[in-house]
C-alpha cells in the first residue's frame, strides 16, 4: 500500500506473500491473497465534521464483542464516516502529490461502494473504512508493489493484481484526470472481490465467523493473508494495528496517523 494509508486485496496486504506494510498510509508486501499494502490514513489537518469527537481506542484480541470490539450497531452511519473523511481525503491526496478527487469523482465513488456492498453482501461501511485505510479515498492513488515478490496492488483498495487504476506509472498509466467512472467502479469491485478472487468478500468468508468479528478478521486477512494461530488480530504479520484501525474508522475516528502501538497491540 502506501505510507500510512495503505494495506490490502488479495488493501495495499497477504498470505504467503506479503503486500506492503500498513499503518494509516503504509505499504505492505502482498501475497497472492491479501497482502494489503500500507493503509493511507487521512493526512490532512482538516477539522472533522463529526458532531462528536471520536477518540482512538486500541482494540485487542479476536475481534469479538466479548473482547470489547464494537458491534455493527455501534458503528457510525455510512454518511457520517463519509462526511468526516472527505475533507481529510483532499489533504491526503495533495500530501501524496496527487490531484484531489473532484465532486463528480466522489459521487461515483460513493455510489460504487454502495453498489459493491449490495452485490457482495458486505456492509457498505466496512468497504468504505477499507477504502479510507488503503488509499485515503484518493482515486488517483499510486499502484503499490510488494518489496519482495513484486506483486502489483492498484486502486482505491490496493487490490492484489487488480485490473483497475488511475495511476500506475510503471504500467504506462499516468495520473488520469479525470479518473474515468469505469476505473473508479472497477477499483471498488476489484477490492470488494466482485471482479477478483481475493477481495474483501473472500477474506470475510475465509474468517469462518458469522458474528461481527468476521469483518475484523476479514480485514486482517485482507492485509496480511494469514490468520495468527493464536487468533489474536493484533499479531497480524503485516500491520498488527490494521484491524483495530478499521474498527476505529467504523466508529467515525479520523486522524492523520494511527496512535496504535504495533509493539503492544498483540499483547
Amino acid at each position: 500500500m502506501f505510507i500510512s494509508f495503505f494495506q490490502g486485496c488479495s488493501s495495499i496486504t497477504s498470505t504467503t506473500t506479503v503486500r506492503s506494510s500498513s499503518q494509516p498510509f503504509n505499504m505492505v508486501a502482498t501475497t497472492p491473497f491479501v497482502l494489503a499494502a500500507a493503509s493511507l490514513i487521512s493526512l490532512s489537518q482538516a477539522t472533522p465534521l463529526e458532531p462528536r469527537a471520536v477518540s482512538y481506542k486500541t482494540y485487542k484480541g479476536d475481534g469479538t464483542v466479548a473482547k470489547g470490539w464494537p458491534t455493527t450497531s455501534d458503528w457510525a452511519s455510512f454518511d457520517t464516516i463519509w462526511d468526516v473523511n472527505i475533507p481529510q481525503s483532499a489533504g491526503a491526496c495533495k500530501w501524496l502529490g496527487l490531484t484531489p478527487n473532484s465532486d463528480a469523482e466522489n459521487t461515483v465513488l460513493k455510489a460504487a461502494i454502495k453498489q459493491a456492498a449490495s452485490d457482495s453482501g458486505l456492509d457498505a461501511r466496512f468497504i468504505l473504512a477499507a477504502v479510507v485505510q488503503e488509499s485515503a479515498m484518493c482515486v488517483r492513488v499510486k499502484t503499490s508493489y510488494s518489496s519482495t515478490q513484486g506483486y502489483r496492488n492498484p486502486g482505491l483498495l490496493q487490490c492484489f493484481n487488480g485490473d483497475h487504476t488511475c495511476n500506475d506509472v510503471d504500467a504506462g498509466i499516468p495520473q488520469l484526470v479525470p479518473c474515468p467512472d469505469a476505473q473508479i467502479k472497477g477499483m471498488i469491485t476489484d477490492g470488494a472481490g466482485l471482479t477478483t478472487s481475493d477481495g474483501l468478500k473472500q477474506t470475510v468468508a475465509r474468517s469462518g465467523a458469522s458474528d461481527v468479528s468476521k469483518y475484523y478478521k476479514g480485514a486482517l486477512l485482507y492485509n496480511s493473508g494469514v490468520m495468527p494461530s493464536s487468533g489474536n488480530l493484533g499479531q497480524g504479520r503485516s500491520n498488527p494495528c490494521y484491524s483495530s484501525d478499521i474498527a476505529n474508522r467504523l466508529m467515525g475516528w479520523v486522524a492523520d496517523s494511527s496512535p496504535c502501538d504495533r509493539s503492544t497491540v498483540g499483547n
